[in-house]
């Protein structure tokens, strides 16, 4: 996969900043925004949603990931979370480590909401995730999961 050119990215930062905006979250009062750009170059963003039952809360990071699924992308290209000291949690960790490859970007943005100033770290999935639970090298899936489901649908 290439890497996304430099006003991909300003492009996918902008979608997890305006995601950022519509987040709920009136327990913890920490707002987060992600966006997800895929292989075929969509961009699609999600904001944390929380719930009086913490348990059912979503964070933005999973929330973007699903929402390309459900639109039918589930390979990404790169990862942007926006919020203070922004840092995808485990279980989100585990979700983008599933749709990405060794080269999927992260960019990681500190969004001061006083100034507007941003601060970008960039990694990669993988490496935010050492040692990940591997459904490839556990056997559990073939190399593309996608036409395996194709032929059990038929």
């Amino acid at each position: 996969m290439s890497k996304p050119s430099r006003r991909a990215v300003e492009r996918l930062i902008e979608a997890a900043v305006q995601a950022q905006k519509r987040a709920y979250c009136p327990y913890s009062r920490y707002p987060v925004g992600a966006a997800v750009l895929t292989a075929s170059g969509r961009v699609f963003a999600g904001c944390n949603v929380e719930n009086a039952s913490y348990g059912l809360s979503m964070c933005a990071e999973r929330a973007a990931v699903y929402h390309s699924v459900s639109g039918g992308h589930d390979s990404l290209a790169a990862v942007a979370v926006v919020g203070a000291a922004a840092k995808p949690c485990g279980a989100c960790r585990q979700v983008l480590f599933e749709f990405s490859d060794k080269d999927t970007d992260l960019y990681l943005v500190d969004l001061d909401p006083v100034t507007g100033r941003r601060r970008v770290v960039k990694t990669t999935v993988f490496k935010l995730l050492p040692m990940a639970f591997d459904p490839l090298a556990s056997g559990l899936l073939p190399k593309n999961p996608r036409n395996l489901l194709k032929r059990k649908r038929k």
